[in-house]
Protein backbone atom coordinates (compact mmCIF):
# COMPACT_ATOMS: atom_id res chain seq x y z
CA UNK A 1 0.00 0.00 0.00
CA UNK A 2 1.22 3.44 -0.89
CA UNK A 3 0.75 6.68 0.98
CA UNK A 4 -0.89 9.72 -0.61
CA UNK A 5 1.99 9.94 -3.10
CA UNK A 6 0.81 6.62 -4.55
CA UNK A 7 -1.35 8.38 -7.14
CA UNK A 8 1.72 10.08 -8.61
CA UNK A 9 3.71 6.85 -8.40
CA UNK A 10 1.06 5.06 -10.47
CA UNK A 11 1.21 7.83 -13.10
CA UNK A 12 5.00 7.53 -13.23
CA UNK A 13 4.74 3.74 -13.59
CA UNK A 14 2.39 4.04 -16.58
CA UNK A 15 4.72 6.66 -18.01
CA UNK A 16 7.62 4.18 -17.64
CA UNK A 17 5.67 1.57 -19.60
CA UNK A 18 4.83 3.92 -22.47
CA UNK A 19 8.36 5.32 -22.57
CA UNK A 20 9.78 1.81 -22.96
CA UNK A 21 7.59 1.17 -26.01
CA UNK A 22 7.37 4.63 -27.64
CA UNK A 23 10.18 6.92 -26.42
CA UNK A 24 13.00 4.37 -26.17
CA UNK A 25 12.16 1.98 -29.04
CA UNK A 26 10.19 1.56 -32.23
CA UNK A 27 9.45 3.95 -35.09
CA UNK A 28 8.81 7.00 -32.88
CA UNK A 29 11.99 7.04 -30.76
CA UNK A 30 12.23 10.27 -28.80
CA UNK A 31 8.48 10.91 -28.62
CA UNK A 32 7.79 12.16 -25.10
CA UNK A 33 5.15 10.79 -22.72
CA UNK A 34 3.78 13.75 -20.77
CA UNK A 35 1.47 13.74 -17.73
CA UNK A 36 -0.14 17.08 -18.63
CA UNK A 37 -3.53 17.36 -20.33
CA UNK A 38 -3.65 17.92 -24.10
CA UNK A 39 -4.80 21.49 -23.46
CA UNK A 40 -1.84 22.21 -21.16
CA UNK A 41 0.54 20.81 -23.78
CA UNK A 42 -0.90 23.07 -26.47
CA UNK A 43 -0.76 26.12 -24.19
CA UNK A 44 2.88 25.29 -23.40
CA UNK A 45 3.60 25.41 -27.13
CA UNK A 46 4.83 21.81 -27.45
CA UNK A 47 5.58 21.37 -31.17
CA UNK A 48 7.01 17.84 -31.46
CA UNK A 49 4.95 14.64 -31.31
CA UNK A 50 3.93 13.79 -27.75
CA UNK A 51 1.58 11.38 -25.99
CA UNK A 52 -0.50 12.89 -23.20
CA UNK A 53 -1.10 10.48 -20.30
CA UNK A 54 -3.51 12.62 -18.30
CA UNK A 55 -5.12 11.52 -15.03
CA UNK A 56 -8.60 12.98 -15.28
CA UNK A 57 -10.50 11.08 -12.61
CA UNK A 58 -9.79 9.44 -9.26
CA UNK A 59 -12.76 7.59 -7.80
CA UNK A 60 -13.41 5.38 -4.78
CA UNK A 61 -13.99 1.67 -5.23
CA UNK A 62 -17.45 1.64 -3.67
CA UNK A 63 -17.44 -2.11 -2.98
CA UNK A 64 -14.45 -1.75 -0.63
CA UNK A 65 -15.32 1.47 1.21
CA UNK A 66 -17.08 -0.18 4.13
CA UNK A 67 -14.56 -2.93 4.72
CA UNK A 68 -13.96 -3.41 8.44
CA UNK A 69 -10.68 -2.41 10.07
CA UNK A 70 -7.92 -5.01 10.26
CA UNK A 71 -7.41 -6.55 13.70
CA UNK A 72 -3.79 -6.92 14.76
CA UNK A 73 -3.28 -9.27 17.70
CA UNK A 74 -3.75 -8.93 20.54
CA UNK A 75 -6.26 -6.06 20.43
CA UNK A 76 -5.25 -3.34 17.93
CA UNK A 77 -7.32 -2.06 14.99
CA UNK A 78 -5.85 -0.53 11.82
CA UNK A 79 -8.09 1.43 9.44
CA UNK A 80 -8.52 -0.04 5.94
CA UNK A 81 -6.82 1.85 3.07
CA UNK A 82 -8.69 4.24 0.79
CA UNK A 83 -9.47 2.15 -2.33
CA UNK A 84 -9.12 4.15 -5.56
CA UNK A 85 -9.56 3.65 -9.29
CA UNK A 86 -7.50 6.04 -11.42
CA UNK A 87 -8.72 6.89 -14.93
CA UNK A 88 -6.33 8.23 -17.57
CA UNK A 89 -6.90 9.73 -20.99
CA UNK A 90 -4.22 8.71 -23.51
CA UNK A 91 -4.05 11.26 -26.33
CA UNK A 92 -1.38 11.36 -29.05
CA UNK A 93 -0.59 14.83 -30.41
CA UNK A 94 1.34 15.11 -33.67
CA UNK A 95 1.46 17.19 -36.83
CA UNK A 96 -0.35 14.57 -38.91
CA UNK A 97 -3.28 12.25 -38.27
CA UNK A 98 -1.50 9.07 -39.32
CA UNK A 99 1.26 9.61 -36.74
CA UNK A 100 -1.37 10.20 -34.05
CA UNK A 101 -3.13 6.95 -34.99
CA UNK A 102 0.12 4.97 -34.91
CA UNK A 103 1.13 6.45 -31.56
CA UNK A 104 -2.27 5.61 -30.07
CA UNK A 105 -1.97 2.08 -31.48
CA UNK A 106 1.43 1.62 -29.81
CA UNK A 107 0.13 2.96 -26.49
CA UNK A 108 -2.96 0.73 -26.60
CA UNK A 109 -0.87 -2.31 -27.55
CA UNK A 110 1.49 -1.66 -24.62
CA UNK A 111 -1.40 -1.29 -22.15
CA UNK A 112 -3.07 -4.45 -23.49
CA UNK A 113 0.15 -6.48 -23.35
CA UNK A 114 0.79 -5.28 -19.78
CA UNK A 115 -2.73 -5.46 -18.33
CA UNK A 116 -1.01 -6.56 -15.12
CA UNK A 117 1.76 -4.00 -14.90
CA UNK A 118 4.66 -5.70 -13.13
CA UNK A 119 7.70 -4.60 -11.17
CA UNK A 120 9.68 -3.96 -14.38
CA UNK A 121 7.76 -0.71 -14.82
CA UNK A 122 6.66 0.16 -11.27
CA UNK A 123 8.57 2.96 -9.60
CA UNK A 124 10.66 1.75 -6.63
CA UNK A 125 8.44 3.53 -4.09
CA UNK A 126 5.44 1.40 -5.13
CA UNK A 127 7.45 -1.82 -4.99
CA UNK A 128 8.83 -0.84 -1.57
CA UNK A 129 5.27 -0.21 -0.32
CA UNK A 130 4.30 -3.78 -1.18
CA UNK A 131 2.62 -3.23 -4.56
CA UNK A 132 3.61 -6.04 -6.91
CA UNK A 133 1.30 -5.37 -9.87
CA UNK A 134 -1.22 -2.82 -11.12
CA UNK A 135 -4.32 -3.84 -13.06
CA UNK A 136 -4.73 -1.69 -16.19
CA UNK A 137 -7.62 -1.97 -18.64
CA UNK A 138 -9.34 -0.06 -21.41
CA UNK A 139 -12.34 1.90 -20.16
CA UNK A 140 -15.07 1.65 -22.81
CA UNK A 141 -16.44 5.19 -23.11
CA UNK A 142 -19.16 6.11 -25.55
CA UNK A 143 -18.51 8.97 -27.94
CA UNK A 144 -20.82 11.08 -25.77
CA UNK A 145 -18.74 10.44 -22.64
CA UNK A 146 -15.50 11.24 -24.45
CA UNK A 147 -17.08 14.38 -25.88
CA UNK A 148 -17.96 15.51 -22.34
CA UNK A 149 -14.35 15.11 -21.27
CA UNK A 150 -13.15 17.20 -24.20
CA UNK A 151 -15.88 19.77 -23.58
CA UNK A 152 -14.64 20.11 -19.99
CA UNK A 153 -11.18 20.84 -21.42
CA UNK A 154 -12.77 23.40 -23.74
CA UNK A 155 -10.97 21.72 -26.62
CA UNK A 156 -12.23 20.06 -29.81
CA UNK A 157 -12.47 16.28 -29.70
CA UNK A 158 -9.18 14.45 -30.31
CA UNK A 159 -8.42 10.81 -30.97
CA UNK A 160 -7.95 9.28 -27.50
CA UNK A 161 -8.55 6.25 -25.30
CA UNK A 162 -9.37 6.01 -21.59
CA UNK A 163 -7.66 3.51 -19.26
CA UNK A 164 -8.42 2.58 -15.66
CA UNK A 165 -5.89 1.44 -13.08
CA UNK A 166 -7.99 -0.58 -10.67
CA UNK A 167 -7.72 -0.63 -6.92
CA UNK A 168 -4.86 1.57 -5.85
CA UNK A 169 -4.86 1.34 -2.03
CA UNK A 170 -3.86 4.55 -0.24
CA UNK A 171 -2.88 3.76 3.34
CA UNK A 172 -4.76 5.50 6.15
CA UNK A 173 -2.82 7.69 8.58
CA UNK A 174 -5.39 7.37 11.32
CA UNK A 175 -3.84 6.21 14.54
CA UNK A 176 -3.92 2.54 15.36
CA UNK A 177 -6.57 2.18 18.03
CA UNK A 178 -7.08 -0.33 20.77
CA UNK A 179 -10.00 -2.60 20.04
CA UNK A 180 -12.02 -4.20 22.75
CA UNK A 181 -10.72 -7.71 23.33
CA UNK A 182 -13.04 -10.69 23.11
CA UNK A 183 -13.69 -11.52 26.76
CA UNK A 184 -15.96 -14.51 26.51
CA UNK A 185 -16.35 -16.99 23.71
CA UNK A 186 -19.41 -19.17 23.84
CA UNK A 187 -20.10 -22.07 21.51
CA UNK A 188 -23.70 -23.11 21.28
CA UNK A 189 -24.92 -26.19 19.54
CA UNK A 190 -28.41 -27.52 19.13
CA UNK A 191 -29.88 -30.53 17.42
CA UNK A 192 -31.86 -29.88 14.30
CA UNK A 193 -35.29 -31.38 14.59
CA UNK A 194 -36.45 -34.03 12.16
CA UNK A 195 -38.16 -32.72 9.07
CA UNK A 196 -41.26 -34.61 8.03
Amino acid sequence: MADASGIGFVSQSLQNLLRSVITDAGPFVGTQIDLRSPKELRLAGVQQAVVSLWLYRASRVEDLVNAPPVRIPPNRLVQRPLPLNLTYLVTPLAKDTLTEQRLLGLAMQAMHDNALLGADFLVPQLVDSGTRTLSVHLEPHSLEELTRIWHALQEPYELSAAYVVQYVPIVSHRDVIDGAPVLVKTDRYAAIGAVS
